[in-house]
């Protein structure tokens, strides 16, 4: 297929990218242009794909740029972890997810044939936050937190292409373990340097997917009919904020004894500190149900991949 993809140069598109194409797969890296930034050069970087300018927040850029496709996956996004959530900080994101999906939904909509298949990414905060024991997949309820109202929102307006008779594919996805970004470039420095430990109680659930594993449900997703509505897009073996530390810890070599109080989350952090001292046991039932064979299914497994001794 001609496939389309936006936010194609974020920690998850650039390796979605080439995988795509080296699948057969005809790839539009839809990019938003910038002083400087050569296309061609966009694309080459990204696996030799096409990049073509769109304005997200505008709907006619965007069917122009979709032209000829005939699946769009929308990784579109600002980046919430780690970061302080001020009302400035989170208007920005709402637009950069709800008002840029609108936009998506109303090109297609304008289109004499729309994209046939539309993947659009959430996020697993669309549960909110549950006990370490409770176990969530698809069938579970929606959250209430300020997480969860963005990604309710967030695939509501992705939702919007199902009225034009497009596949529709929500993928909520959980907390990425990848090289070069994601949660892992957050940590791995402090951990290196012996500095590394839990977040405050360190019982709190991380839903982790190893970055092979995120690339794969997509293609997944995409190529797998059978496939509509909500996908967690997380390893079949959350674990806890102490496991994961004690395990990145110990593949690394180093020691991790300094944990990180939750009043020190909450001074640096705000109202963001809520995600790293919360969490959610997220099972991808989707995937497991429709046949989808994880590349790294335990933690120990995608650490030793990251980081091969």
């Amino acid at each position: 297929m001609r496939v389309a993809v936006t936010g194609a140069t974020g920690f998850v598109g650039r390796h979605l990218c080439p995988a795509l194409r080296e699948a057969g797969h005809e790839v539009v890296a839809l990019v938003r242009p910038k002083p400087g930034r050569d296309l061609a050069e966009v694309g080459a970087r990204l696996g030799g794909v096409e990049a073509r300018a769109y304005d997200g927040f505008d709907a006619g850029s965007t069917q122009e740029a979709l032209a000829g496709c005939e699946a769009v996956i929308n990784l579109a996004g600002e980046n919430i972890l780690g970061q302080r959530w001020s009302e400035a900080f989170l208007a920005h994101c709402r637009a950069s997810r709800v008002d840029t999906t609108r936009a998506l939904v109303e090109a297609l909509g304008a289109m004499d044939q729309p994209p046939r298949i539309l993947l659009g990414a959430s996020a697993i905060g669309w549960y909110g936050t549950h006990a370490p024991e409770v176990e969530i997949t698809e069938a579970s309820s929606q959250g209430t937190d300020t997480l969860a109202r963005l990604c309710i929102d967030w695939e509501q307006a992705t939702r919007g292409a199902e009225a034009l008779g497009t596949r529709v594919v929500l993928l909520r996805i959980g907390i990425v373990l990848g090289p070069g970004g994601g949660a892992l470039a957050k940590m791995e420095r402090p951990f290196r340097l012996g500095l590394g430990g839990r977040l405050a109680s360190g019982r709190q659930i991380m839903s982790w997917v190893h970055l092979d594993d995120t690339v794969g449900l997509i293609r997944f997703a995409l190529e797998t009919e059978a496939v509509t509505g909500p996908l967690n897009v997380t390893a079949p073996e959350p674990a806890s904020n102490a496991d994961l530390t004690r395990a990145l810890a110990a593949q690394l070599g180093r020691p991790a004894f300094l944990p990180v109080p939750a009043f020190a989350l909450k001074l640096l952090f705000g109202e963001g500190a809520h995600v790293l001292l919360t969490g959610a046991r997220v099972l991808p039932a989707v995937a497991a149900q429709a046949g989808y064979s994880f590349a790294h299914p335990t933690l120990g497994a995608a650490l030793e991949n990251l980081y091969p001794r």
